[in-house]
């Protein structure tokens, strides 16, 4: 195994020795100065540290956000009549949570609770509506 000093090791990290110190002690890596040796299994316990610190425990996300933009061009004439173009551009953004299992199962979905009661209830009909016709439109005798 290589062992790599304190020193080195925040060289390449590109970051302060005294803040890799102060991360090693919050780790349970402590007692260390700047020229100790570093074994693997203390980079592995700063590792694991700074994984649950930063909420990337192994735990798998809920929520997944999908954002899509699209750009087209539109050619509309202006006040002259000249051909313009405007570039328009469309952004959607879509949030996709994944439910837990428990929640799935607790919550029947409204056709199975019609099967469960052994009877499909009817759909109430409504009588269409007729609207009243708007009255003729006057014509205006045209002039000779």
């Amino acid at each position: 195994m290589a062992h790599t000093t304190i020193e080195q090791f925040a060289t390449e990290l590109k970051m302060p020795a005294g803040l890799l110190l102060e991360q090693l002690g919050k780790a349970g890596v402590g007692g260390k100065k700047e020229g100790d040796k570093l074994s693997e299994t203390d980079k592995t316990k700063l590792l694991e540290f700074l994984r649950k610190q930063h909420g990337m425990a192994g735990e798998p996300k809920k929520k997944i956000t999908l954002t899509r933009k699209q750009t087209s061009e539109i050619k509309a004439p202006d006040a002259q009549g000249k051909a313009r173009t405007i570039q328009v551009e469309v952004r959607k953004k879509r949030v996709f949570v994944k439910r837990d299992e428990t929640e799935r199962s607790s919550k029947p979905r409204p056709s199975a609770r019609r099967r469960r009661n052994g009877k499909r209830k009817p759909l109430a009909r409504r009588p269409k509506q007729r609207l009243p016709r708007p009255p003729p439109k006057r014509r205006r005798p045209s002039r000779p």
